[in-house]
């Protein structure tokens, strides 16, 4: 019996830790006094059911120790951003129990060490979902629309503002905005890949032209830079124009990585 109570215990400190984990990972914050809100938690956890309470008044008692368990774990104030912690805290809460309530109904009353393994999975699942939600933001706020003129082309494109991105032409001066062989191949249609990958290009189809040694920001030891009439960012309430913008053409396949062709310098803004 001491042993399923001990048992019971862990487990109940585990779920909890979980859900103020992913809470405060949903909202880029790491939970305060975790251990001893998810103790509290779990403590009152295993003695509610012999308190014999209506279920009213069990609702009343979760509702409370919820806010208890936000409360010890983040701020309180400013009272809104603590609404959504707390409505997060019960969404995770309701996510755990759920995700055992259907594998229990599926296969039956689970024992609790399987408990804790169908959390680790759902807690290692939602994280995975976070991380890319928040990835897909970031993404978001620093993407623009790039117009780009070389010539008698003219080309528009999404791009990614990376702040890694500190490649500037040691000729010219001026910043570097990367791009890849797909937005090349726009502007420069008669200059096939292979030649491109090859540094096999003539030149002077280019105007001021050159190889650079390279950062970290794509592969090999060089890479072509060449200007264009122009380049035009829109977005983020911005629209800016540059002339004679300086380009890199990169096959380190950071299009994968940001899923944009063109990787914008942070000079630019």
């Amino acid at each position: 019996m001491t042993i399923d109570i001990e048992l019971s215990l862990f487990v109940n400190l585990v779920l909890n830790s979980f859900i103020l984990f992913l809470t405060g990972y949903f909202f880029k914050e790491k939970p305060k006094l975790w251990f001893l809100s998810s103790l509290i938690g779990a403590t009152i956890a295993l003695v509610m059911p012999g308190l014999y309470l209506p279920s009213y008044a069990k609702i009343l008692a979760q509702v409370f120790l919820s806010l208890v368990m936000v409360s010890l774990s983040f701020d309180v104030k400013p009272l809104k951003k603590f609404v959504y912690r707390y409505i997060t805290f019960l969404a995770m809460t309701f996510l755990f129990g759920g995700g055992c309530y259907a594998l229990s109904s599926t296969l039956g009353s689970l024992p609790l060490v399987a408990v804790v393994g169908t959390s680790v999975v759902i807690f290692c699942a939602f994280k995975a979902v976070i991380f890319y939600r928040n990835r897909q933001k970031i993404i978001e706020n620093f993407s623009f629309k790039v117009k780009i003129k070389a010539k008698d082309k003219e080309i528009e494109e999404e791009g990614f503002l990376d702040s890694g991105n500190l490649l500037y032409d040691p000729v010219t001066k001026k910043p570097v905005v990367l791009i890849d062989f797909d937005i090349f191949s726009k502007l420069y249609e008669n200059i096939d890949y292979l030649n491109a990958l090859l540094k096999k290009i003539d030149l002077s189809e280019l105007e001021n032209a050159h190889y650079i040694k390279l950062s970290t920001v794509a592969s090999g030891t060089q890479i072509l830079v060449f200007s264009v009439g122009s380049l035009e960012l829109v977005g983020q309430g911005l629209k800016k124009s540059f002339s004679h913008a300086m380009l890199g053409l990169s096959f380190s396949g950071f299009e994968k990585a940001f899923g944009k062709k063109i990787l914008l310098h942070g000079e630019l803004l």
